[in-house]
């Protein structure tokens, strides 16, 4: 009885971790959202629609057996995204194209075909392109959170996209469908758990981490300097002789 009482309450525990992280990560999206150019409401009405309708694959053609489609929430809403930054100019056309690049070129070297499953990668290199998109806009945008987050979810999102399922698709077409069955190829089928979805993600929330680090060594470095200097100047030996500024006040007249 005790064992499997044991048992119960370690299972609960674990339900309650995963369920605690899963309630901040939908949290951090909306987030990043807002770091990315949205208002609070159009990002809590992109994240309804991705949980809601973003397990969906909307099927675009068949070939030799197989249907291409693509998801709603681990594709279709992300590209849609990346497209009205584009066109509300918050990433500038140049720079998505440089981030894209590396970007994509990162993603297809670490990522290959399985047939049966679908375009993986090793979980130790799964988050490299999120780094790549991030310290790319970084290093394009230092001081400015508001023009960095917007490339890194762009480069992020597009690169994933072209390097993983557009570059390593033929791969998995070449190869014979179970007989018998309608197999759909679906770009971005994890939904908000897909590499292509994460990528974009991660890369912003990388981009926010860092600045905040950024803030926070100013603060830190500006107090320093102060206290230090406060300290010099109590400590100076004619600091006590100099004698104090008369104040002027309105309506007074004064010498000084």
């Amino acid at each position: 009885m005790a064992e499997e009482f044991s048992a119960a309450l370690v299972v609960l525990v674990v339900i309650g971790i995963g369920l605690l992280l899963f309630f901040l990560y939908i949290s951090s999206l909306e987030r990043v959202y807002e770091k990315i150019g949205f208002t609070r409401s159009e990002a809590g009405a992109i994240l309804t629609l991705t949980l809601f309708f973003g397990w969906i694959t909307i099927p675009l053609f068949p070939y030799d057996g197989w249907w291409v489609g693509v998801s709603i929430g681990g594709a279709l809403i992300p590209l849609i995204i990346c497209i009205l930054l584009l066109r509300s100019r918050r990433v500038g056309v140049a720079e998505a194209g440089i981030g894209i690049i590396i970007v994509a070129t990162i993603t297809y070297f670490i990522t290959r075909a399985e047939p049966g499953v679908g375009i993986v990668a090793d979980l130790e290199l799964a988050f490299a392109p999120a780094l790549a998109a991030a310290f790319f806009s970084l290093s394009t945008f230092w001081v400015d959170v508001s023009k960095a987050a917007p490339l890194a979810y762009l480069s992020g999102v597009l690169g994933t996209l072209i390097g993983a399922d557009v570059f390593h698709l033929t791969e998995i077409l070449v190869t014979e469908p179970p007989s018998g069955e309608t197999v759909i190829l679906s770009v971005g089928g994890a939904n908000i758990f897909d590499m292509v979805y994460l990528t974009g993600i991660v890369a912003v929330m990388l981009d926010i981490l860092i600045f905040w680090f950024q803030k926070q060594q100013a603060k830190t470095s500006y107090g320093k300097v102060a206290r230090e200097f406060q300290m010099q100047a109590q400590g100076l030996p004619y600091a006590k002789d100099i004698p104090s500024v008369p104040k002027l006040e309105p309506g007074r007249k004064g010498r000084i």
